[in-house]
């Protein structure tokens, strides 16, 4: 007994070993699609890719296909459970759900259910075109046309009856898992065989799925781990490393066994040595599977698909990241915004976020965080903005904070001293001069101190040429130079003689300054907010790099060069590498795994050669010698669906050889469209055109629709295509038909506008007649009051025209339209008579030209001193006692030589006519 067990906890240990090592070495990361994307349900029961490269999901609240980019439900199956899929012909799929079997055409979006008896429909296997196998709770049946007939096994009341998985060994040959055995059909002959285990293999034969593999068949158990059976000898053999899992689904492919069980996740077992990896879920990682019950599961060529309960689908896509984002155990940096960064030569690691210090570390998987909240920390700041080794220290600089030095055997902060910028300041670099001195960067200028942490030296906006105080990046070059970068610009500092000059470079830089470098050529690199310069030791600006040169952003945070002389650029949300030596630039963004999200000015470089950026939305990372430049190959994309004014069509089951017809009432179209290579979606870029409508080629990555909206009757062609592939290309004839009623209503304008144009010719000849007939008026009226004498009194001429002066003054009553010679004489107490010889006489002009020439004088005045944009023309002449737009115009050109918008145009004025 002692025997027994010391041999069964020996196999435990060495089956858990070979499990937890694999484990630690798997890298594949996993894409996540769950209600939030467009399930019906995150509860899967079955997964099949169909002949045009749709993947179809069945799901506890039903059906849905994905493309690759998108998830599209039916709601006619909303209320079905799925358990199987199987594609019967170019329309059809076969529906096993918990209360039978359906029948859905993909052209109509219809079903039909098939007359078998109300129960849950496990398997479904192809035999021929309209000739399928279905295995149920209640038995086995061979569909033929829609004739089901059932297959008794044995006695036709045993446990054997109850069929949980159908698969094909060949044109005659099916197996098939049990409740009680293994069973065998050939359909030539409709003849089963149940092959049943012996108890000294195991005292249950209640198999749940089943594959094959060769000449071997893998069945999963219910709660007794994986058998295999022999296909030739007819023998079973238990597979170990699976013992008392309780296994859901099972697939081998490309010499591996997919297990899924439920609770312990997806189980890889190599065929060739046996090592099994376990694929589970953890809480926060960022690429890991949905769920550890796994109720699903195919292969499709590399690409793995694994259906959960609770956790919707996990996919591995075809085209993985290429960047990394760090976690250690439960320590996930995508869960902080990073600003700074160091790793010990041991691996440990120092992050820096917004939310306080990490220390991470590596071997022994430890993390320990240091905040304000914090008691056992001496952290004033929990804005970490930079770590770095400064001689034998590491110095932490803080916003608000000042600077800690970090000692790595206690696991401890302490105050480099207790001057008031390193208790309390924003120090954002810190640097070590050739005699031992320290500089710092901060928000209250640059600073000089000994080792130690006393204060030599202070250069500000006060006591140096700095613009400002905010100074944020220094780098002592190779000739012992210090190069300042501030807010306002790039500086340099002889630090023997104090001299600090901006003007010695052939091209100042006035730009804010985020991050400096010298390479290995004795060159500088300046990061700036207006694209990246390249400095000689001679100061004379070499290159000037921007968004017109290989840039996609002119903000650049930092620049690295790595081994092999190349440089790595991280801009705003992309990451630029470049040879100098090829004169080549590749820009890493979203679709390389990159999150959209700002990086910071610091970049490290470890010793194995892996690249590292704090990045607003983690730590990222990626190793230099296997990063990939290459884009991913891209498929042909073909048309998914179209809607016509919202209402969708699946294009593949369409006959569309006669094109798309639009109604002229329903004329908005919709494509949507996948490169089917279920790579990230974000990563697929297409190019379209609908020709007719669009003059080019339009180009668009991550979005796989596009909208037309209002389309002309005519006729068009909508082409889809991989980026400038001239060769395959898909099209497809789009008719909008012509609307009667439009026709019509193109009638009626023309037949309006030519109305109005008769109408306004009209109006205007009768305009100018008046017109005419005014002026010889006015010059009549003016001519006639040059001859007139004078009958009123010197002493009551003066004495009226004071009067009519002071009233027009102040009291304005040229405002009112209305206005009239009567109403003038009553307020100065003279006679209409006296008050008309007054003006013909004395001032050679009749009453109404003396009220105009006051209210345009009005006008302008308003014209200058109003807010414009609240007036027209109309409006404001209008206000001033003009009562028609015709006699305003007139008046004014007679008073001031040009028309109104003449006048406006002249003074700089913008105001509307009407």
């Amino acid at each position: 007994m002692r025997n027994h067990i010391l041999s069964f906890i020996i196999i435990l240990l060495l089956t858990i070993f070979k499990v937890e090592g694999v484990r630690a070495s798997s890298t594949m990361n996993y894409y996540n699609i769950t209600t939030f994307e467009g399930l019906p349900s995150n509860t899967v029961g079955a997964i099949k890719k169909d002949a045009s490269g749709f993947i179809w999901i069945g799901t506890k609240f039903g059906l849905c296909r994905f493309d690759g980019c998108e998830v599209k439900t039916y709601p006619i199956l909303s209320e079905d459970d799925i358990w199987s899929i199987e594609e019967l012909d170019n329309d059809t799929l076969l529906l096993g759900t918990v209360s039978g079997l359906k029948y859905f055409s993909r052209k109509t979006n219809t079903t039909v259910k098939l007359d078998i008896p109300s129960t849950i429909v496990k398997s479904i296997c192809k035999i021929a075109d309209g000739q399928f196998m279905a295995g149920t709770e209640a038995g086995l049946y061979v569909i033929d046309n829609h004739s089901p007939r059932q297959i008794f096994l044995e006695t036709g009341l045993s446990s054997c009856n109850h069929i949980t998985s159908i698969i094909q060994e060949d044109k005659f040959v099916y197996w098939f898992s049990t409740a009680d055995g293994l069973g065998r059909i050939d359909i030539r002959t409709m003849k089963p065989t149940i092959y049943r285990m012996s108890d000294s293999i195991s005292n249950s034969n209640f198999f749940i799925c089943l594959t094959q593999v060769g000449n071997y068949i893998y069945l999963g158990s219910f709660n007794k781990g994986i058998f295999r059976f022999d296909m030739s000898e007819k023998e079973f053999s238990r597979v170990d490393g699976f013992e008392h899992n309780l296994i859901m689904t099972i697939d081998g492919q490309d010499g591996q066994l997919f297990v899924g069980t439920n609770g312990q996740g997806l189980k890889v077992m190599s065929l060739e040595d046996g090592n099994i990896s376990v694929i589970s879920h953890k809480e926060k990682a960022r690429n890991s599977i949905s769920s550890n019950t796994i109720t699903a599961f195919l292969y499709d060529n590399g690409i793995r698909w694994i259906g959960t309960q609770f956790g919707g689908i996990s996919y591995t896509p075809r085209i993985g990241a290429k960047f990394s984002y760090y976690s250690k155990n439960d320590f996930y940096s995508t869960d902080y915004r990073v600003r700074s960064f160091y790793m010990f030569p041991n691996g440990d690691k120092l992050i820096g976020t917004r939310a306080g210090l990490f220390f991470v570390q590596e071997k022994a998987g430890k993390v320990r965080s240091y905040t304000t909240e914090s008691r056992s920390t001496s952290l004033r700041s929990d804005i970490i903005v930079f770590i770095n080794r400064v001689s034998d220290k590491i110095l932490i600089g803080t916003y608000g904070g000042g600077i800690h030095v970090f000692d790595e055997k206690t696991q401890t902060l302490k105050d480099l001293s207790q001057e008031e910028l390193f208790l309390y300041g924003c120090v954002f670099h810190i640097v070590q001069d050739a005699k031992g001195n320290l500089w710092y960067a901060s928000q209250n200028g640059l600073y000089q101190s000994t080792p130690d942490g006393h204060i030599l030296k202070k250069y500000d906006t006060m006591n140096s040429i700095l613009p400002t105080n905010a100074v944020f990046y220094l780098c002592f070059d190779s000739m012992n130079r210090l190069w300042i970068g501030s807010k306002f610009g790039l500086f340099l500092l002889d630090t023997d003689t104090g001299k600090m000059r901006a003007d010695c470079f052939s091209k100042p830089i006035k730009s804010e300054i985020k991050y400096m470098m010298e390479d290995s050529q004795s060159e500088m690199w300046v990061c700036t907010d207006n694209g990246l310069y390249k400095i000689g030791m001679d100061l004379v600006v070499k290159e000037h790099f921007t968004v017109n040169d290989m840039l996609p952003d002119n903000q650049v945070f930092s620049i690295q060069e790595d081994s092999h002389g190349v440089y790595w650029i991280a801009t705003r949300k992309e990451i630029v590498r470049y040879n100098p030596s090829e004169k080549l630039h590749y820009t890493y963004q979203r679709q390389d795994g990159l999150n959209d999200m700002e990086f910071n000015n610091t970049v490290f470089v470890s010793n194995d050669s892996l690249i590292w950026w704090p990045n607003e939305g983690g730590l990222i990372y990626t190793s230099v010698p296997h990063i990939s430049t290459e884009h991913h190959f891209v498929r042909k994309p073909t048309i998914t669906s179209y809607s016509i004014s919202e209402v969708e069509y699946d294009f593949p089951y369409m006959d569309t050889s006669e094109g798309i017809i639009l109604p002229s009432s329903k004329n908005n179209l919709c494509f949507k469209f996948s490169n089917m290579d279920y790579a990230l979606p974000y990563a697929n870029i297409y190019e379209y055109k609908l020709e007719g409508y669009d003059k080019d080629w339009l180009r668009q990555t991550g979005i796989n629709e596009v909208l037309y909206k209002n389309l002309p009757g005519g006729h068009y062609i909508f082409k889809l295509r991989a980026p400038n592939d001239t060769e395959q290309v898909q099209s497809v004839d789009v008719y909008v038909r012509k609307s009667y009623a439009f026709m019509v209503g193109i009638l009626l304008v023309i037949v309006v506008i030519s109305f109005l144009v008769i109408y306004f010719c009209y109006r205007i000849w009768k305009l100018k007649k008046r017109m005419t007939n005014e002026r010889m008026i006015l010059r009549t009226a003016q001519e006639q009051g040059r001859g007139k004498k004078t009958i009123l009194p010197e002493m009551k001429v003066s004495g009226i025209l004071d009067s009519l002066l002071s009233y027009m003054e102040h009291d304005k009553p040229y405002l009112n339209a209305k206005l009239s010679i009567g109403d003038v004489a009553s307020k100065l107490n003279c006679t209409e008579t006296e008050l008309s010889q007054l003006l013909n006489s004395h001032m050679s002009v009749n009453f109404a030209n003396f009220i105009n020439v006051y209210r345009v004088n009005e006008i302008k005045n308003r014209l200058n001193q109003e807010n414009l944009s609240k007036y027209t023309l109309k409006a404001l002449s209008e206000q001033c006692g003009f009562s028609s737009k015709t006699t305003f115009y007139r008046v004014f050109k007679n008073v001031t030589g040009m028309t109104p918008l003449e006048y406006c145009k002249k003074q700089n004025l913008i105001i509307k006519e009407n």
